[in-house]
């Protein structure tokens, strides 16, 4: 956890130390995020939106401003990073990527060469970082001149009306749980029954979804990147994947179309890769089917890391391989669906308070194909779903554009403990 410091400039109050978070999920739910995670001012960065900020232990009641919020304001384009002296024994890293406040800067060093090698460490994620600040007392200043044209930090309300009924519900649910623990104390047989049900039917909701990680994640772009885009004459005009029975073994579909006039279907089947199926549905077109084996095991709920952490750690490394894609979406978390079993009466049968909350956020990625080998060290808790490439000629290539365009869909698993 950050320490949030407080310092004022020409009667304006900057906050320093904020910590920031990557904004997922719907917008009108950050007021209630700030508050679980018991922040006591929050604000966002970018425009649109794409980080929340978020301070503890704020004793201030006026507005104030994040410094590392008006940052990034002032910097709306590039990758731009300063280490600003606060006093004689505190440097301060502030950062933003296209506005947008970095989530592993806005943090304090009592070592001024602390703080200049935590920003060469920025800069391996970010090659292109610029270190403008060359008067550190004038920071500060131009950032209190932003404060004008920018809102304030947001407070968080407890609504401490509330406590008193909430203390009062949990105490009755707490009499309850020690009213239902008696009752049900001659009963461990059938409880030991319940937990065994649950159990297989959580291991058969995570057995539909296993995890890929790095290993099925490069095996799986492995193959789809020994397939020749042009073969014999004939071109690649697309291609998809999708894991079938069993879960290790992913059905792949490749269209080749015939370019070249001195082409033929004996020449195409001369030259096709081991385990290849070719058809040829027309004379200018050839489908060609193939399997590959993809590593893949069940999710383990106790290896699974944590929402917070997730959100915070896993998802600013994704905002790090941005700059290499198109489109690279994670949605809100949703609740893991487990089927409920039944007793011999066919009536679902509760669950175990022992039974882990697991959630599911959808992860889709569009871009070159060639950066999707920067998605594997990301993926170790990632179960994939779907990848497709496309030829897209005439493309101009570039950083985030390629004549083959690869789209691939898949869940990244969280814990809520």
């Amino acid at each position: 956890m950050r320490t949030t410091r407080l310092v004022w400039v020409e009667q304006i109050p900057l906050v320093f130390g904020l910590e920031w978070l990557p904004l997922l999920g719907e917008p009108d739910r950050i007021a209630s995020q700030a508050r679980q995670e018991g922040a006591g001012h929050w604000v966002l960065s970018g425009n649109p939106p794409a980080a929340l900020g978020l301070a503890r232990g704020l004793a201030v009641r006026r507005p104030c401003w994040s410094a590392a919020a008006l940052w990034a304001r002032q910097h709306p384009q590039g990758t731009v990073a300063c280490v600003l002296a606060l006093d004689t024994h505190s440097w301060h890293v502030l950062a933003s990527h296209e506005g947008v406040a970095l989530a592993r800067a806005d943090r304090g060093y009592p070592d001024q060469a602390l703080a200049t090698q935590a920003l060469e460490t920025l800069r391996l994620s970010y090659p292109r970082l610029r270190q403008v600040c060359a008067d550190d007392d004038g920071v500060p200043k131009q950032l209190a001149g932003l404060a004008a044209g920018a809102p304030p930090m947001t407070r968080v309300h407890r609504r401490a009306r509330w406590l008193f009924v909430a203390a009062l519900a949990l105490a009755l649910v707490a009499a309850g749980a020690i009213w239902l623990r008696g009752w049900t104390a001659d009963r461990p047989a059938a409880d030991a029954r319940q937990q065994g049900a649950w159990e297989a039917a959580l291991s058969a909701a995570l057995a539909r979804r296993p995890i890929h990680g790095e290993a099925g994640t490069r095996a799986l772009l492995g193959a789809v990147y020994r397939q020749p885009a042009r073969l014999a004459g004939w071109s690649l005009q697309s291609l998809s994947c999708q894991p079938a029975p069993p879960s290790t073994q992913w059905h792949c579909r490749s269209e080749y179309r015939r370019r070249d006039a001195r082409a033929d279907n004996r020449g195409l089947l001369r030259g096709a890769l081991a385990g290849w199926t070719v058809d040829f549905p027309a004379l200018d077109i050839a489908q060609v089917t193939w399997r590959v084996p993809v590593p893949a095991q069940p999710p383990d709920p106790r290896r699974l890391p944590r929402a917070r952490l997730a959100m915070r750690d896993w998802a600013s490394a994704l905002q790090a391989v941005l700059p290499a894609f198109t489109t690279l979406r994670l949605e809100a978390a949703r609740p893991l669906t487990v089927e409920a079993p039944r007793d011999e009466q066919g009536r679902a049968l509760p669950p175990p308070a022992t039974l882990p909350a697991l959630a599911l956020r959808a992860l889709r990625v569009e871009g070159p194909l060639r950066s999707g080998v920067l998605l594997a060290p990301l993926a170790q808790s990632v179960s994939w779903q779907k990848l497709s490439v496309s030829h897209l000629p005439g493309t101009r290539p570039g950083l985030r554009a390629s004549r083959l365009s690869f789209h691939l869909e898949g869940h990244v698993y969280e814990n809520h403990p």
